[in-house]
């Protein structure tokens, strides 16, 4: 394995550990959001510029509180709302696909999502979320950072920068393709009465990393697929191990294993590298979300957050196979 590859698994398994421990620790509102926002920013082969990241912070304040502010606005109004919450949707992705990158993008999602949806709960909880997805953006920034100056990381080669700057795809298409997906989820998610924020939360996550992925649907769904499949069974297995040993150490010790073990796989040559990176933020999500969840949610056990997640992981797959069947990302008369 090069250098550069352990440098990079050692940066994500203590960055994400530190951010998920000390969450567990402080007991701070969505810690588990901090600790996935660590694990994407540690998974870049760079670090995210003081200026980009500035914009970045500043970027998502303002839209937690004008997201809170329309959906108190709409709330009273259910139709108008949902429409409200469709019409965030598309511009999150339009936003996302714009050049804004996958981290905005996912962000931006999660005002159009979570803040709609705890609003209709809850005002003051609503408020709690609006002050603490920003702060846990803030500590993940951070940590990630702190990361890169103890462990740094070599500059990318000129074929990675050309890479990250060729987009060979139709912003309008895959716009059209990802709303196709997603809103329909967040509709029946929202007319239905669910409340689980981090099945909402995994659903931005997963959107946005299908839209990274525009190979032929069935492929990208079966490497979803194993992804979270891997994810959960990673989940379940700390948190049987949690049961047994209920004692702080326990879920910092298995963070910190399960971001190494899945690190050193999405280096391997293994078929199941690809499905590395995903797992990590499944497993963070099931296993964070269990013991340590948001709210009145103390209680839940990880095989439900495992059905929650499973449930929405299957319904956004299959829509997204059947949306590639009938609008694939290319058009294949022009491929043609």
């Amino acid at each position: 394995m090069r250098i550069e590859d352990r440098r990079s698994i050692l940066r994500l398994a203590f960055g994400v550990t530190g951010v998920f421990s000390l969450g567990l620790f402080l007991g701070w509102p969505l810690a588990v959001v901090g600790a996935v926002f660590a694990a994407l920013f540690l998974q870049a082969p760079a670090p995210l510029p003081l200026a980009a990241f500035g914009k970045l912070f500043v970027f998502s304040i303002g839209l937690m509180f004008i997201s809170f502010l329309l959906s108190s606005i709409f709330s009273p109004y259910p139709l108008v709302f949902l429409i409200f919450v469709a019409i965030g949707i598309i511009l999150s992705f339009v936003w996302s696909v714009s050049g804004a990158g996958v981290l905005p993008g996912v962000i931006a999602l999660m005002g159009a999502l979570m803040i709609p949806n705890l609003a209709l709960q809850s005002q003051d909880l609503a408020l709690v979320l609006v002050f603490w997805i920003p702060m846990n953006l803030f500590f993940a920034g951070f940590a990630s950072t702190l990361m890169f100056v103890l462990i740094p990381a070599e500059p990318p080669s000129e074929a990675q920068t050309k890479n990250a700057v060729l987009q060979d795809f139709d912003p309008h298409r895959r716009i059209v393709r990802m709303s196709l997906v997603t809103v329909p989820f967040a509709l029946v998610f929202f007319i239905s009465g669910a409340s689980a924020l981090l099945v909402l939360f995994f659903v931005a996550l997963l959107s946005q990393q299908l839209a990274a992925m525009p190979s032929a649907g069935t492929t990208v769904a079966k490497a979803m697929l194993t992804a979270n499949l891997l994810g959960a069974a990673v989940s379940i297995i700390c948190y049987e191990i949690n049961v047994i040993a209920p004692i702080f150490l326990t879920p910092v010790l298995l963070c910190f294993l399960f971001c190494l073990t899945l690190g050193i796989l999405g280096k391997s040559q293994t078929p199941l590298a690809a499905a590395a990176g995903s797992a990590i933020t499944t497993a963070l999500i099931v296993y964070g979300g269990s013991i340590a969840p948001f709210s009145d949610e103390a209680d839940v056990k990880s095989i439900t957050r495992v059905l929650q997640v499973a449930g929405a992981a299957f319904f956004v797959i299959i829509a997204y196979v059947v949306v590639d069947e009938f609008w694939p990302e290319r058009n294949k008369r022009i491929a043609n």
